[in-house]
């Protein structure tokens, strides 16, 4: 296959942009300390200059707006008298641009599921982004074959119910959908972003769920763990925790010399040392299960997974920018 091989390298403006109201963006600033190399792999059958981001974008594709104005009068929605073309940051690297084209078509309408009127709040027609092929510590890679491919995007009003409630409403709305002619069918062609909250809890976004019957066990799964921390936050605070003091931390550096993790290696090479806090009637805590697969020792080590792996993108920066260097002169 014939490919052209484009590399661009653009981190180092993302902690320099503020937001609309003079603020930076905390997921645009961690994203940037990753210090990447973006590399986009581009067929010239399929792809053109826009992709590239060397030309401007052409005019809206009248059958895309076509497809958004007829869903939005099957669901029922208030259809906009102007539509405007917006740009959404994308800091993932996943659109040559940098920001993703977005219109607002409509708001307002309903579903009907089983003589029930569910709500929706917006009706947009975007871009899709480009496909993630790899994802290393220094090189993150895309395809650029579906980037710019016109997508609906429909938000629904939030719903109480069961997982197989939901299940119906995302089986409904995708009939409709295929009922216009007008959309691709298959896995991939329709991702659902589910807001998944329980009662004294916070909302959870899960992006991209592509089939349907993956619906029900994310959203039971993610109910259940939400649940399962306030279980073990309640039990916490039943528990009579002693004043914590530097007496009661112990030296455990010589158990991390073998460590394989390049954050912990290099700070002992640095000199750093690694303590471990005694914490009594803690006994038990990090292994408590309320859930089949929900502990509190999972989640911390989630956390420092996530924040282990924002360090060492950071370390590797320096690599990152001799790579460049020896691409671009070759």
């Amino acid at each position: 296959m014939n490919l052209r091989i484009i590399q661009l390298g653009f981190y180092e403006d993302f902690d320099s942009q503020k937001a609309k109201l003079g603020k930076y963006d905390p997921a645009a600033v961690f994203e940037s300390s990753k210090s990447k190399l973006i590399s986009y792999n581009a067929n010239p059958q399929s792809s053109c200059l826009v992709e590239y981001d060397d030309e401007p974008p052409h005019n809206l594709d009248s059958d895309a707006k076509a497809t958004a104005l007829i869903i939005a009068s099957a669901l029922h929605s208030d259809i906009f008298s102007e539509i405007h073309v917006m740009r959404k940051i994308v800091i993932d690297g996943s659109n040559t641009s940098g920001f993703q084209r977005t219109m607002l078509v409509a708001n307002g309408g309903y579903l009907e599921v089983e003589q029930k009127k569910i709500g929706v709040q917006s009706i947009c027609l975007e871009e899709d982004a480009a496909k993630l092929l790899k994802d290393t510590e220094s090189v993150r890679e895309y395809s650029l074959d579906r980037l710019g491919t016109p997508l609906v995007e429909i938000a629904l009003d939030p719903v109480e119910g069961t997982p197989s409630d939901v299940k119906k409403i995302a089986l409904t709305l995708g009939r409709l959908l295929r009922v216009t002619r007008r959309v691709t069918r298959g896995i991939g062609s329709i991702r659902q972003d589910v807001n998944v909250s329980v009662s004294g809890g916070g909302i959870v976004e899960v992006k991209g769920v592509q089939q349907l019957d993956q619906l029900e066990a994310v959203i039971m799964y993610e109910a259940r763990r939400q649940h399962g921390l306030q279980l073990i936050a309640e039990k916490l605070k039943k528990i009579q925790f002693d004043n914590l003091s530097k007496e009661g931390t112990l030296d455990v550096t010589s158990f991390f010399s073998n460590s394989k993790s390049k954050v912990i290696q290099k700070s002992l090479k640095d000199g750093a040392i690694i303590k471990a806090l005694k914490i009594k009637n803690f006994a038990g805590m990090f292994g408590y299960e309320p859930y089949q697969g929900i502990r509190l020792g999972k989640e911390l080590g989630q956390q420092v997974r996530f924040l282990e792996s924002a360090e060492s993108s950071i370390l590797t920066s320096c690599q990152i920018t001799e790579l460049r260097k020896k691409r671009w002169s070759s």
